[in-house]
């Protein structure tokens, strides 16, 4: 068993799996060596490639001083629910992220470090509200990192690779998403990370335009999370956000690597969060952010219906 390989491209015989190293056995050098082809064909740094029913994520390592590298995650080969996430979320995190309420759009925003299972659980937000609502989900990702692809349940996924690294190409991805709508069907739109203007205006046009809209990004907590969309977005974009964002899920790492949440949610435009939001105060927030987790703790269920969050 492995969780990855990292093949080089000058000598395959010297590729390495994990956990280990350990090196590549006689047996796997013929697998190594179709991999290797696969992964030669892209000119990508980062990327997706998938063989014999297994899907791995990639990136090409060409500053080795030893040759390049294919540094290859095995991913699992069924997508992660709500149910079966490494780290289990709080009650009041699932419950609110498959409220009814969302199926008439809005945003989710999934933030943290690298490593702190963002993508994990914002994959896991789209397969099982598509399992229990139905409805299409269309994905912008840079590379695609989760086998969403395809039917859940009565909802279909569809993943999409950006063709370029720049705004403009960001930009065309998002105008044949919103272009792709149907009509009365739920729809939900799955950003891989938010990175630059293009990609901040665009998910909450998105979520304007009745998709729910499901990001990811870098942050230390929810405060500086909200801090860089707004600063991303420019000088309307606190505007724009406070009407649409539904739900904030922070997610770290403790000592035991487990996953701790911290979440903040506005149910509608007219909360005192959105209205904190829309006047550029953020800081503020920190006691919004402060009395929900209290009433996460006490066991509350879906955030959008407690007393003092409406």
């Amino acid at each position: 068993m492995f969780t990855d390989i990292h093949i080089k491209a000058e000598s395959v015989e010297e590729s390495l799996l994990y956990p280990g190293p350990r090196a590549v056995g006689g047996d796997l050098l013929p697998w190594t060596e179709r991999l290797l082809k696969k992964c030669r064909k892209i000119e990508r740094p980062d990327f997706m490639i998938f063989d014999g029913g297994e899907f791995f994520r990639g990136r090409k390592d060409a500053n080795a001083v030893d040759g390049t590298w294919y540094r290859l995650r095995r991913m699992p080969k069924d997508p992660p629910t709500l149910e079966t996430l490494p780290s289990p979320l709080p009650d009041a995190a699932v419950r609110s992220i498959m409220s009814g309420m969302l199926t008439r759009g809005g945003l989710i925003y999934v933030c943290g470090a690298p490593g702190s299972g963002k993508t994990t659980t914002a994959s896991a937000a789209v397969v099982s509200r598509l399992t229990r609502y139905g409805g299409i989900a269309y994905t912008i990702e840079d590379p695609p990192e989760m086998p969403l692809n395809g039917w859940h349940g009565p909802g279909y996924c569809s993943q999409t690779w950006i063709s370029g690294d720049t705004a403009e190409d960001w930009a065309e991805s998002f105008r044949c998403a919103l272009r792709s709508q149907p009509v009365a069907t739920p729809l939900i739109l799955y950003i891989g990370e938010v990175r630059d203007h293009e990609c901040a205006k665009g998910i909450v046009r998105a979520a304007s335009n009745g998709y729910l809209t499901i990001a990811t990004g870098f942050s230390s907590d929810i405060i500086s999370g909200l801090d860089s969309l707004v600063r991303l977005g420019g000088s309307d974009m606190g505007v724009g956000l406070a009407n649409v964002l539904r739900l904030v899920i922070h997610q770290k790492l403790d000592g035991a690597r487990r996953v701790a949440t911290t979440l903040l949610a506005s149910p509608n435009s007219a909360t005192a969060v959105a209205n904190r939001i829309r006047l550029g105060h953020l800081n503020q927030l920190q006691n919004d952010i402060q009395y929900q987790q209290n009433i996460v703790r006490m066991g509350a269920g879906d955030l959008f219906e407690a007393p003092g969050v409406q």
